[in-house]
């Protein structure tokens, strides 16, 4: 129940993301659009780079949680579909922004965007940052490590950009120096790099496989974690993957091979229940059963008197 709850939380964590996102990515937009400012409009971008982030690491621990036992790595997963196509829109998105910006800086920019901008920006900032404190906060009653929180702010520093230009116009406006009306193209400019770094980046982690290596001392750490449950008499592989900020462990174990299929299982739910509770960050274990091969080279929990005894 522990297990299934933090996976619960995982997920409305992400879900509460994703809709914040969604809503600034509409405001950023249609002010943007309304006010003229290239700047709101990349800024816009931005946070649809970072609400498809958030999109896929939903969709990977929903379905980790409701269908733990479908995943296989030679089989495309929707998630994985979900972040190319939404990968594909950002580049065309961020690389759209950067040859309007760049057009207005060379054509010259005769007008200054509305001050409303000024105010969304702000707006959104602050927004961003409670969806941070409140994704951080359910981490951490989650029990998820504060080396995997790793909490993106590149939303908050591409509004900061966003928010230097257009304040720089709009003061250019005010005193009338039309010189600084470039700044908010500018900083356009410079937001859709990170719109198109993001998008890159969400497309490669699409075309890589969803199974991460895990480094020696955490691998070490749960292959001993396994090998202490009762009936584990070898332990085949541990392989993760990441959803978002939190793992799921494919575990193949070696039993008895005279117990029953029901013993099997019983075994495989120790390993589960193990491997959730030490492990918080762990949301999902699914766990493979084959009977034990006297050739096999990992060492096991048992005692070669005992290993003799259960094989006779």
């Amino acid at each position: 129940m522990a297990m299934e709850q933090r996976s619960v939380s995982a997920e409305q964590g992400s879900l509460v993301s994703m809709w914040g996102l969604l809503g600034l990515f509409i405001m950023k937009g249609t002010v943007g659009w309304l006010t003229g400012s290239k700047a709101l409009l990349a800024d816009a971008c931005q946070s649809a780079a970072d609400c498809a982030g958030t999109v896929t690491s939903y969709l990977g621990i929903r379905k980790a949680r409701l269908d733990p036992n479908a995943a296989s790595p030679s089989r495309q997963q929707p998630e994985s579909a979900v972040a190319i196509v939404l990968s594909a829109l950002l580049l065309v998105a961020g690389i759209e922004i950067g040859i309007s910006s760049v057009r207005s800086i060379a054509n010259g920019v005769d007008e200054a965007p509305g001050v409303g901008a000024v105010f969304v920006i702000v707006a959104g900032i602050g927004v961003r940052e409670g969806l941070i404190r409140y994704k951080r906060s359910r981490d951490n009653r989650c029990g998820i490590r504060m080396d995997r929180m790793g909490d993106n702010r590149s939303d908050i520093f591409a509004s900061l950009t966003a928010l230097v230009g257009t304040t720089g116009a709009v003061v250019g406006d005010l005193y009338d120096m039309p010189v600084l009306y470039v700044l908010d193209p500018a900083a356009g400019l410079v937001i859709a790099v990170f719109v198109v770094r993001m998008g890159y980046r969400l497309a490669s982690g699409a075309r890589a496989t969803d199974r991460h290596a895990i480094d020696d001392a955490d691998a070490q750490t749960l292959l001993e974690a396994v090998q202490r449950v009762d009936g584990v008499i070898a332990v085949d592989e541990v392989k993760a993957r990441e959803q978002g900020h939190y793992i799921v462990l494919d575990v193949l174990i070696r039993v008895n091979p005279r117990i029953s299929v029901f013993e099997g299982q019983d075994v495989a739910q120790r390993v589960r229940r193990q491997l959730t509770k030490r492990f918080l960050h762990i949301t999902e274990v699914n766990v493979k059963v084959q009977p034990f091969d006297p050739g096999f080279p990992y060492k096991s929990n048992h005692s070669d008197d005992e290993l003799s005894s259960m094989l006779q």
